[in-house]
C-alpha cells in the first residue's frame, strides 16, 4: 500500500489550493496560540508552493485581559487581533494591557522576521473599528461611538470608538503606524466590521440598533466608512508603506438588516482610492478587488479534529490553476494535525484543471492514488463524498455551526439532561455553568436549546426537523466508519493501520456527539411539552399503571445520552492521539474551547444526571404494574 495518510485535516479543503486561499473558522483563533517553529515551517512550505502572503494573526495569544466572568459577551472579540489594543499609542495605553500588547508585539515581530526571510508578505485580519475598553471612554467621552454588542447575549455594553472625531483617526493613524515598523512585511489587511465587537457608528445593522455619537448623526456614511479607510492607508503612506484593505460587514441573514445598502455602499466606492474596497469591490470604479484569492472553508466537525474533508464542489476559483493564477496567494495550512495532509494535497493538485466536476473528481481521484494506492483510491473517494455529505447536511442547522454552538459554547458535552436543572447544586454545575455562551439569568441558562438567546431548535416542530436532519446525516458518518475501518484491515502497513484506526475514532466521536445533539434537542422539547401541561401525577397510582409515553420517552432520551457519555469517554481514554480540541491546562479553558479534564467532567455529568432518576415523579404518575 503506497503513501499512507500520514496526517488528516478538519477543514473544507478546496482542490485548487493555488487558486483559493483557505479561510477558515480556525481552532487557533479562539485560543490555540501557534508555536514559533510551526510557523516557520508553515512559511517555508507555503514558499514552496507558490504562496506570495501569509496570516500573521491566526494564533495570536488570547486577549484574556478583555474577559470578564460576568459576561461571556467578550469572548467573541478577545481572539481577534486588536489594532488599537496590540499597538496602542499613548492615548491608549493607559487603557488596555500592556504586558498583553508587548508579548503579542513580540511574537508578531518574530513572525515578520520570517516571512521577511521567505520573501512573504503578511496578511492582517480582524474586526474594526473594534471595541474599546469602557474607562478608554471615560476618560475619553467625545470618542465614545456605537454601542456594538449583543444585547441578548452580554450583559453589560460595549463601545467601539466613534472614527468620525478627527483625534479618533489621529489613534488609528499612530497605531496603524506603530503596527507597520513593527510589522513591515504586512501588506494587507482583511477587517470585518459590524459583528464580534465591532461597528461604525449609525450602521443600520448594529446589534443594539441603529446608534451612535450624536455629534456626526447627519454625516453620510459614504463619507465616515471612506474616511476611516483612507486615514488608515494614508497613515501608511505617511511610514513609507503601500497597503490594501478590504472591508467586509457580516454577512446578512434573512433576519437581519444590511451594514451598507446598496446605495450607500455605491457611495463608498466611489469615494475610495486604489487598494481600498468594501465588501470586496475596489474603489474608485467597484472592480473586483485584486487582494489575497479568497475561497471558503468549515468547521462543521468541530471539536473533534483530524477529519478530511477535500470538496468536490470546487472551492470558488472559477477556472483552473493553469489559467493564469492570482498575483497574490495564501495556502491555509492549518494546525499541527494538517499541515502535512495539506500540503501534499496542494503540491499535488498544484496546476491541476479544476473547472468542472469531472476535473476536480479525476485531481481528487489521482491524488486518492497517491495516497493509498488504486486499490483502495475509490474507498477513500467514497469518505470523502460521504463526509462532504455531512457538513453539507449539517448546513441546514447552522446558525454557527451546531456542534461548536451545542457542544462547546453551550456545553451540551459536559451538562447533565435533568428534570428540574434550577436545583441542581453549584458543585453539580461546576464544570460547566461558569462556560456556558448565556448571559440572560439562570432559567436561560438552564434551558439546553437556548444557545446565545437564539433557541433555534426551540419546540416539537423544530425538535422533529433537527432529528430528520440527524437522521440523514448519520448514515453517511457511519459509511465513512465503515469505509475507513475497511481499509485500515485491508493494509499491512503498521504506521497506515494506526492512521486509520485514529481516523475511525475521530468518526465515531463524530457520531456520538451527532447522538447526543439529538438527544437534548429531543429532551428539552419534551420537557417543555410535559411541563406545560401541568398534568399532576397521581400519589397513590392503583396497580396495573404502566409508565405513560411521555415518561418513557424522556427518560430512555437521558439513558440512551448517559450511554452515549459512556461510549465517548472510552473512546476518548482509548488513546493518547488528538481526538478532539482541548485547551493544554484547565486555566486555558474558556467558552470557546473544551478543558483537558473533559473525561472527568464527562463521567462527573454521568453521575449527575444518574442521581437525579427519583426527580422523574415529580412530574409523571410512576408505574406500578
Amino acid at each position: 500500500m503506497s503513501g499512507p495518510i500520514k496526517t488528516v485535516c478538519s477543514l473544507l479543503i478546496a482542490p485548487v489550493l493555488m487558486n483559493v486561499l483557505l479561510i477558515s473558522v480556525s481552532r487557533a483563533q479562539f485560543g490555540m496560540q501557534e508555536d514559533l517553529a510551526q510557523y516557520q515551517r508553515k512559511a517555508a512550505l507555503s514558499k514552496e508552493l507558490g504562496a506570495t502572503h501569509m496570516s500573521v494573526t491566526e494564533g495570536l495569544p488570547l486577549a484574556t485581559w478583555e474577559m470578564d466572568t460576568g459576561d461571556p459577551y467578550p469572548m467573541w472579540f478577545a481572539h481577534h487581533a486588536g489594532l488599537l489594543t496590540i499597538f496602542p499609542p499613548k492615548d491608549v495605553q493607559p487603557y488596555v494591557d500592556m504586558k498583553y500588547s508587548a508579548n503579542v508585539t513580540g511574537v508578531l515581530q518574530q513572525r515578520c522576521a520570517i516571512l521577511g526571510r521567505y520573501g512573504l508578505k503578511g496578511v492582517w485580519s480582524a474586526n474594526e473599528p473594534a471595541a474599546m475598553p469602557e474607562a478608554f471612554f471615560a476618560a475619553h467621552p467625545e470618542l465614545r461611538g456605537p454601542r456594538i454588542d449583543q444585547p441578548n447575549r452580554s450583559r453589560k455594553a460595549y463601545f467601539a470608538p466613534n472614527v468620525d472625531a478627527p483625534e479618533m483617526l489621529r489613534i488609528y493613524r499612530e497605531a496603524m503606524q506603530l503596527l507597520l515598523k513593527t510589522c513591515p512585511e504586512v501588506e494587507q489587511f482583511n477587517w470585518v466590521t459590524t459583528d464580534a465587537g465591532s461597528g461604525f457608528d449609525w450602521a443600520p445593522s448594529l446589534y443594539p440598533g441603529i446608534n451612535g455619537n450624536t455629534n456626526y448623526q447627519d454625516r453620510p456614511m459614504s463619507d465616515r466608512v471612506s474616511g476611516f479607510l483612507i486615514n488608515a492607508q494614508q497613515a501608511a503612506k505617511d511610514a513609507g508603506h503601500e497597503i490594501e484593505i478590504n472591508l467586509n460587514p457580516i454577512a446578512a441573514r434573512q433576519w437581519m438588516l444590511p451594514t451598507f445598502s446598496p446605495d450607500v455602499l455605491e457611495n463608498i466606492v466611489r469615494k475610495l482610492p486604489r487598494g481600498l474596497a468594501v465588501e470586496g469591490r475596489e474603489g474608485p470604479d467597484g472592480r473586483r478587488f485584486a487582494g489575497v484569492a479568497g475561497g471558503g472553508s468549515g468547521e462543521a466537525f468541530y471539536p473533534v479534529v483530524g477529519i478530511v474533508v477535500p470538496s468536490m464542489s470546487g472551492g470558488g476559483g472559477g477556472s483552473d490553476a493553469t489559467a493564469g493564477a492570482p498575483a497574490r496567494v495564501a495556502i491555509n495550512l492549518g494546525d499541527a494535525t494538517t499541515i502535512d495532509f495539506n500540503y501534499r494535497l496542494a503540491k499535488f493538485t498544484r496546476g491541476m484543471p479544476m473547472r468542472t466536476l469531472l476535473e476536480r473528481v479525476t485531481a481528487l481521484r489521482a491524488f486518492a492514488v497517491s495516497e493509498v494506492g488504486e486499490e483502495q483510491a475509490d474507498n477513500l473517494m467514497e469518505v470523502w463524498s460521504a463526509l462532504n455529505d455531512v457538513q453539507h447536511n449539517l448546513q441546514g442547522l447552522n446558525f454557527g455551526d451546531v456542534l461548536m454552538m451545542g457542544h462547546v459554547l453551550n456545553r451540551w458535552i459536559t451538562r447533565p439532561m435533568v428534570p428540574f436543572p434550577e436545583e441542581l447544586t453549584a458543585k453539580e454545575k461546576k464544570d460547566y455553568r461558569a462556560f456556558l455562551f448565556q448571559a440572560k439569568g439562570e432559567d436561560q441558562a438552564g434551558d439546553l436549546i437556548d444557545i446565545q438567546a437564539m433557541r433555534m431548535y426551540e419546540g416539537w416542530g423544530a425538535k422533529m426537523l433537527f432529528q430528520r436532519t440527524i437522521e440523514l446525516t448519520v448514515p453517511r458518518a457511519r459509511r465513512a466508519l465503515g469505509l475507513v475501518q475497511g481499509m485500515e484491515g485491508a493494509t499491512k502497513d503498521e504506521a497506515a493501520r494506526k492512521q486509520w484506526d485514529l481516523m475511525g475514532k475521530r468518526l465515531q466521536a463524530v457520531l456520538y456527539l451527532l447522538q447526543s445533539a439529538d438527544d437534548m434537542v429531543a429532551y428539552q422539547a419534551q420537557l417543555d411539552r410535559v411541563k406545560s401541561l401541568g398534568v399532576k401525577p397521581e400519589v397513590n397510582p392503583v396497580l396495573g399503571v404502566q409508565s405513560g409515553w411521555d415518561r418513557t420517552d424522556l427518560m430512555e432520551t437521558a439513558r440512551k445520552e448517559i450511554d452515549t457519555m459512556v461510549n465517548l469517554n472510552r473512546l476518548l481514554e482509548s488513546t493518547t492521539e488528538p481526538i478532539l480540541d482541548l485547551a493544554p491546562t484547565p486555566g486555558e479553558e474558556t467558552i470557546m474551547r473544551l478543558g483537558p479534564n473533559l473525561t472527568s467532567q464527562i463521567q462527573h455529568k454521568i453521575e449527575v444526571m444518574n442521581g437525579h432518576w427519583r426527580d422523574y415523579d415529580r412530574l409523571f404518575t410512576v408505574p406500578n404494574p
